[in-house]
């Protein structure tokens, strides 16, 4: 008797063990996605790298310019405990050289009156003057050049 009173019990505890074995705290992959692309957001030189996430793995694809570039993104995506592996498929663009880079910028700016650039080490020095709804333009047309670094020294009308 005691072993199908025992029986009867344990068969009733197993329904409850199911139930609460199969609710976990891991976010969907939809939710996952989400803090991944504020993570991608939030970090530098990721302008151009998207991010897809399946069942808790998440893969980088586009390019990003700079030395590390690409390890330094996943090392961010990875501080996310959620996420369970990183497949990094970003392609590292090298940095341009300053002939090239000088060379693409004054075309860029020869649009911006007011607007002069220098160009040393991979890094564009702005000065002058631009107004307040061509900055961003500007701004994201020598983003996407690559340069090691942009030193807005203008003055914003």
């Amino acid at each position: 008797m005691k072993f199908i009173n025992f029986k009867i019990g344990f068969l009733a505890i197993i329904p409850f063990a199911i139930f609460f074995s199969s609710c976990s705290n891991k976010p969907t992959d939809a939710e996952l996605q989400k803090s991944v692309n504020t993570t991608l957001k939030k970090a530098d030189n990721t302008k151009e790298v998207s991010a897809s996430v399946n069942k808790g793995i998440v893969t980088l694809t586009g390019s990003c310019a700079g030395e590390n570039c690409s390890t330094d993104i996943e090392k961010k995506i990875k501080e996310d405990k959620n996420v369970d592996s990183v497949i990094n498929n970003i392609q590292q663009s090298p940095p341009a050289t300053d002939l090239t880079l000088r060379t693409s910028i004054q075309t860029i700016i020869t649009n911006y009156p007011g607007v002069e650039a220098d160009v040393a080490n991979g890094v564009v020095v702005l000065r002058g003057t631009i107004t307040r709804d061509h900055l961003a333009a500007l701004m994201d047309s020598i983003s996407a050049l690559h340069p090691a670094k942009i030193d807005n020294q203008m003055v914003v009308k």
